[in-house]
């Protein structure tokens, strides 16, 4: 029987087992792991020991958004709603058997650099907002195959960052530029830190400049406004960026990042006569929240009226049931 921690609550234990077993004698493989999410946090205290490759091998069963979010940044392979249903456990199970081992991050390989004089640090500008968007392991994966292309020993950390010798800002802004041309994406901002000489430990070093936030001219070219499509019909109803001074030639709205929380993101509107807020919520504290988004204009064409308007929805995750305002 896999192992589960802490045990359910006596009201879904029987339930509970009886849905794990149906999932693994339908023939998934079975988790190393099943953390219950009791409402005290003892699964998450449990679970932060917990190396990285084991936690991606194993399923929380989460009673709320909040716990979710929580297993997503720790990178839990599978998560299932309570209480338990033989489908959510299944595809559960499914995920954390095909989850991709995650990146190990470790300071062995800054022994390499330990002879150096001096190293770049290569992190992201506006990093808050790519982790919360693309995710720490994803960073990591764009900072290697930006390694590998600069054909220089390097050591990736947990922030994510780049430290690497004997390359030129020039040249590892170059680097990242073609590899993000080359995908055909939208990929963050590079931030290349101003070259730094090793007095003490390269570790210590490194933190210190990440944490001292410097910059200079070496980050790479700020990220061009992209369009915003309407669905279904696909017509182009505004722009979104990092820059709101950075406005596209064609009229209309552009949204710009102001505040990212673990929770929310909000978004500033800009336009020609008028300006407003977006607020997009990544996950709610309470099991019954409010979803979707608002747009609050103030002073509305300059006649002195503000107004807000939007589509909110209550609803609880535990039961597909909704009621939209």
């Amino acid at each position: 029987m896999v192992d589960l921690f802490p045990l359910p609550t006596e009201e879904i234990r029987d339930g509970f087992y009886s849905v794990v077993a149906g999932a693994i004698a339908g023939g998934v493989t079975e988790p190393s792991w099943v953390a219950v999410d009791d409402g005290t946090d003892a699964w998450l205290v449990e679970i932060s020991s917990h190396s990285a490759l084991d936690r991606a091998r194993g399923v929380v069963a989460v009673s709320s958004e909040e716990a979710l979010a929580k297993a997503q940044r720790l990178g839990i392979g599978g998560a299932m709603w309570l209480p338990p249903a033989s489908l959510g456990a299944f595809e559960a199970f499914a995920s954390a058997a095909s989850s991709a081992a995650p990146r190990a991050y470790d300071s062995a390989a800054l022994e390499l650099l330990s002879g150096k004089t001096s190293v770049h640090v290569v992190t992201f500008s506006s990093r808050r907002f790519w982790r919360a968007q693309l995710g720490d392991w994803e960073l990591g994966d764009l900072l290697a195959e930006l390694a590998v292309s600069l054909e220089v020993p390097v050591a990736i950390l947990p922030w994510p960052a780049l430290v690497l010798a004997d390359r030129e800002q020039g040249a590892i802004v170059n680097a990242w530029e073609e590899l993000v041309g080359e995908s055909e994406i939208l990929g963050p901002t590079l931030s290349v830190l101003p070259e730094m000489v090793v007095e003490n430990e390269v570790l210590v070093e490194a933190y210190s400049a990440l944490m001292a936030g410097a910059t200079t001219g070496g980050s790479s070219n700020s990220v061009p406004q992209m369009p915003v499509h309407e669905l279904p019909h696909g017509r182009r109803v505004g722009w979104w960026g990092l820059d709101v001074n950075n406005n596209p030639e064609d009229e209309g709205w552009i949204a710009t990042p102001v505040e990212i929380a673990s929770t929310r993101c909000r978004w500033r509107i800009e336009s020609s006569e008028t300006s407003g807020f977006v607020v997009e919520v990544l996950a709610s504290e309470e099991i019954a929240g409010l979803e979707d988004a608002y747009l609050q204009f103030t002073d509305l064409g300059g006649s002195g009226v503000s107004v807000m308007a939007g589509q909110f929805q209550v609803s609880d995750p535990l039961f597909k049931r909704e009621l939209r305002l």
